[in-house]
């Protein structure tokens, strides 16, 4: 399938025609435009003390390389996104590997650092996760996760097939606790992104009011900090300087929240879910009901206890019930031991889950359970279909989080966050001629 079937396929006739149709307003036939689109996103980020993450085409970069080096070197992130602008979903595993490797090998040729990878179209597929963790990508940025924050009932039923047609492409993923946070997936991390992006909503659902894009985004927002995840926000900076205004609210919306919001690039999220997905808790019992807890962390850890009284740390309010403890070492009390407990017949994997989000389990019997602030028994684990295990990972940490019980943890963000958000953006095009090179590129490496 070329990419003029394949557009029209998945945005609609009538998307694809209004697509080409803005072309030649946000794209120039030199670098100028895009260039000033980059750095409007990436000064309005600056006033917020981050940096944003750029992905971009090797064929892209190739023709544009003193641009994109020049930006990384000035502290934004780029990534790759793909060899040429296709599909991978259209590829077999031989063609996804050899296009990739291309892709790594311009990126060096250009001496631009890459750490992530993140498909057009978001189109991923099992072989495609394989590719990255054997060439040695650090995370990629593939799920997306819908928030159902726009009331579709509104428009006509020619938009809200638009609309539908990307959640189809995108593989979209319904918004819950888990969904929001960073996704081990063998030895690959998998770091989720946000819907509805920039495209979907002036292109799709054609709202173009920079002051409703910025509302909308400051919902998600809300939603993201209130359920303590990720929100990895997807602008392409052909709609940089539309959404300036947009962007600058829902940054501010980020950091009008009564927590901070950790302002920061992709792969700075995916270094820190790898280091924090080594941090551990020793516990000690010293008597009835009180325990010697230590934390093997960095400084930078957060750590979060409930219903407990502490004796020889300071602890100041952080989110509902949950306090910060100061100290990385301290005494706590309570009615009951503030670990979960996990049955013996319940496989490994779950307790290897249980730390990489931050909980401390430990090994017990039925007839324990309710000494712990939680049992598990889960004989099967959580289930064999990648749907069924998502579904029951989700399942456990929204019970765990939920817990009125006394338990202690590791918060998802550094410093006392309590949530994240990352500025990202693929650099499609940089030029007209980019744009519909697209069109012979693609039709090349089918």
């Amino acid at each position: 399938m070329n990419l003029v079937s394949f557009s029209i396929k998945t945005k609609g006739l009538h998307n694809f025609v209004r697509r080409l149709g803005t072309v030649f307003t946000r794209f120039g036939f030199t670098e100028t435009r895009t260039r000033r689109a980059l750095y409007t996103i990436i000064n309005t980020v600056r006033k917020y003390d981050g940096f944003p993450t750029f992905y971009i085409p090797a064929v892209v970069l190739k023709r544009h390389p003193k641009l994109i080096a020049s930006i990384g070197q000035g502290g934004t992130e780029i990534g790759v996104h793909g060899y040429v602008h296709n599909d991978y979903r259209t590829l077999d595993k031989e063609q996804q590997l050899i296009q990739t490797q291309q892709a790594i090998n311009i990126f060096k040729q250009a001496n631009v650092p890459y750490y992530g990878f993140r498909n057009p179209y978001l189109g991923w597929t099992r072989e495609s996760l394989e590719v990255f963790a054997a060439l040695g990508f650090h995370y990629e940025s593939n799920i997306a996760v819908l928030h159902d924050v726009v009331d579709l009932d509104a428009f006509s039923s020619l938009i809200r097939g638009g609309f539908e047609k990307s959640l189809k492409l995108f593989q979209a993923v319904p918004c819950n606790t888990y969904a929001l946070r960073p996704q081990f997936d063998g030895q690959l991390l998998r770091i989720p992104t946000s819907i509805p992006d920039d495209e979907m909503l002036f292109d799709r659902l054609r709202i173009t009011n920079p002051e409703e894009v910025g509302h909308i985004w400051s919902k998600i927002m809300k939603r993201v900090y209130d359920l303590g995840g990720l929100y990895a926000l997807n602008l392409h900076p052909e709609r940089g300087v539309l959404c300036q205004r947009a962007l600058d609210t829902l940054l501010s919306s980020a950091a009008s929240q009564e927590l901070p919001v950790w302002v920061t690039r992709i792969g700075d999220i995916a270094q820190w879910w790898k280091e924090r997905c080594r941090f551990k808790f020793n516990v000690e019992s010293l008597d009835d009901h009180r325990w010697k807890i230590t934390a093997d962390c960095s400084e930078r850890a957060t750590v979060l206890a409930r219903y407990l009284t502490i004796e020889d740390s300071p602890v100041t309010p952080w989110f509902g019930v949950d306090e910060r403890v100061q100290l990385h070492s301290f005494i706590a009390s309570a009615a009951t031991c503030p670990l979960v407990g996990v049955s013996h017949q319940t496989p490994e994997e779950v307790m290897v889950f249980l730390a990489e989000q931050g909980y401390t389990a430990a090994r017990c019997t039925q007839e324990e359970a309710l000494n712990y602030a939680l049992y598990i028994d889960k004989l099967a684990g959580f289930g064999s279909t990648p749907e069924t295990q998502s579904e029951n990972k989700n399942a456990l940490v929204e019970q765990i989080e939920a817990l009125e019980k006394p338990l202690f943890r590791f918060g998802c963000w550094p410093d006392g966050s309590r949530a994240a958000l990352a500025v990202s953006g693929d650099i499609d095009s940089v030029t007209v001629q980019d744009f519909f090179l697209r069109i012979i590129e693609v039709f090349r490496h089918r």
